[in-house]
């Protein structure tokens, strides 16, 4: 009688739960359906740089948003299209993060965006319409070389009698799989081998990123033990199908696009950006500029603003209730229902969040300073103006990626032990592949020269001065920029002569400019552990403080869109339900 009563007692429970649940989705569903207006507010006729005042500031504020990168950007455009009211801040002067561009001399350079994939050239693809979604579709993209968007080389050597080596990578798998088994015919089957892992890791890596919003700490974990292929790294994967290192350095040439060697790096990483880049590679018309202005237009458009010269001091918290309540700009606060951080987890917990807080987020912090999960490399640019006012030059719509040897790891490890063997070199001429640089700025070309770093080649000089640092340190920049500089003309040797203007930048510079800790412009280590870091989710353990950008996903544009798309769904049941079908 009594397991009677018990089981008829938990029937009623459990449709009371039930209809419980259903009556707050579909109320939830009807306040999402219901259709908001545009108010169509103005907009600035220099979105990226409008500076902070408190006249600036709209009132009634429902979210504050540090940092103007991409992901900071998208979430802001996603909310504000839902009727929140949206302020974002910016420390530099301009915003956009790596999306902003800066001029010098008349030549244009970008600072983060170099290429992107995800078919974005398909207006139906997911990128694209996630894309659109948030600049209201105001960004063209320009396709690059199809038969070799990215060129791979390792350098000849004269003393052993190497002779260069080059592989195109192009555009379509099928056509991709018969050029590496023409070079590799006895690995066939390890090639269809590497395409099926990277397809599996692709298909659940998404699912990884949710369960880990939607689950508590100990299924997450458990789950985990369900999903191998996301818990290796790039080289474990590839010695489990081949022992061909060449082919391994080939299938790897790009792990500069997340900073991670093949030892080190999440296999999952090397399968995402395979996988992004499988219908070719693109180039926004008109620069990168123009995706961060079409975002912040229609931020403005819904009441919203982007204001830079605006650095955050501190977050504001509640000490009794652990909630944020806003923010701290030149020692002026401003207040908001919540605030959202795009500018990483390491300076947000152990720069932003006061010291009264500072035990509420322990295990952040702690997990931070974990090796594998802080980043460890750092990136150093070479930008290059170059005169071809007699129009003379036919620069590459395509990348190089120029290494010392098939091996990665090898690689990395002789650069630790020698800062003068750079491991590797990208190479990019944005004036090639935007096909309205040459209206915008005539008679003139620009290259990029990317390589690694690590931050310890600079932290001597990080107090000091801007552009007043140390002698030793200008001597450093020197003689980096002779290495790359080298490397540039050994490929392109027709630009001797033309070369009018040089600037190079190093972790430090990546710090000021473009506000990363420790010059990591990708954010925290791609690695299998920082993967598994269930901390690492939108939600903090503060009440109201939001992360979102490339530490909530992964890095780069795309990864930082991710990571603002799922953090405006905490927020905003409407705008998952306007978007879900963009995925």
């Amino acid at each position: 009688m009594n397991n009677n009563n018990n089981s008829s007692s938990m029937t009623t429970t459990l449709l009371l739960c039930g209809t419980s649940t259903a009556a707050y989705l579909a109320y939830k569903l009807y306040k999402s359906t219901k259709t908001l207006c545009c108010p169509n507010c103005p907009t600035s006729d220099n979105p990226t740089k409008q500076g902070f005042s408190l006249k600036q500031v709209p009132k009634n504020l429902d979210v504050i948003i540090i940092g103007s990168g991409m992901g900071g950007l998208s979430t802001a455009a996603l909310l504000a299209k839902q009727g929140k009211k949206v302020l974002v801040l910016e420390q530099h002067d301009i915003a956009g993060g790596n999306l902003h561009t800066f001029t010098e001399k008349g030549y244009e350079f970008d600072t983060g965006l170099h290429y992107i994939g995800g078919k974005i050239g398909d207006r139906t693809s997911s990128v694209r319409k996630q894309l659109d979604y948030i600049t209201d579709g105001g960004i063209e993209w320009e396709p690059m070389e199809e038969d070799a968007y990215d060129v791979a080389i390792v350098e000849g050597k004269e003393k052993e009698e190497e002779e260069e080596e080059r592989f195109h990578i192009c555009a379509g798998w099928t056509k991709l799989k018969a050029r590496l088994k023409q070079s590799f015919p006895e690995d066939g089957e390890a090639i269809d081998k590497y395409f099926q892992l990277v397809h599996r890791a692709t298909t659940l890596f998404p699912l990884l990123l949710v369960l880990k919003q939607l689950l508590p700490e100990s299924l997450f974990k458990l789950t985990m033990r369900f999903l191998p292929i996301l818990q290796k790294t790039t080289k474990e994967v590839l010695d489990s199908i081949t022992t061909n290192s060449k082919l391994q350095g080939v299938l790897t040439y790009h792990y500069g696009d997340y900073g991670e060697p093949p030892e080190r790096g999440a296999f999952a990483m090397n399968a995402l950006i395979a996988s992004h880049y499988r219908s070719g590679a693109y180039y926004p018309k008109g620069g990168p500029l123009v995706i961060a202005e079409r975002i912040i237009h229609v931020i403005e458009r819904w009441g919203g603003k982007v204001l830079v010269r605006a650095p955050v001091s501190s977050i504001l918290i509640d000490q009794k209730k652990n909630r944020a309540y806003g923010v701290e700009v030149k020692g002026k606060r401003i207040l908001a229902k919540t605030v959202i951080s795009s500018v990483g987890a390491p300076k947000t917990f152990m720069g932003l969040v006061p010291s009264s807080h500072q035990n509420v987020v322990e295990k952040c912090t702690k997990a931070l300073a974990d090796p594998t999960v802080a980043s460890n490399v750092s990136l150093m640019s070479m930008f290059v103006g170059i005169n071809d006012e007699d129009h003379s030059l036919q620069l590459p719509k395509s990348n190089y990626w120029i290494h010392s040897s098939w091996d990665h790891d090898k690689n990395m490890a002789d650069y630790r032990a020698d800062h003068n063997k750079v491991p590797a070199l990208f190479i990019s001429f944005s004036s090639a592949k935007d096909p309205t640089y040459n209206t915008r700025h005539p008679g003139k070309q620009v290259a990029l020269v990317v390589g690694p770093c690590t931050f310890d080649n600079v932290e001597e000089f990080k107090d000091d001065r801007v552009k007043h640092r140390r002698k030793e340190y200008t001597e450093m920049k020197e003689k980096w920029t002779q290495i790359f500089m080298d490397g540039l003309l050994r490929y392109f040797p027709e630009l001797t002569g033309k070369i009018d203007f040089v600037d190079f930048g190093s972790a430090l510079t990546n710090d000021f400019y473009l506000g990363t800790y420790r010059g990591a412009v990708y954010g925290l280590a791609h690695t299998p552990q920082r993967f598994r870091q269930h901390w690492l989710q939108c939600q903090t353990p503060i009440k109201n403080l939001l992360l979102t950008g490339q530490d909530i996903c992964s890095c780069g544009v795309c990864g930082a869109l991710v990571g603002g798309y799922l953090c405006a769904y905490r927020l905003s049941f409407r705008c998952f339900w306007k978007t879900m079908l963009y995925w």
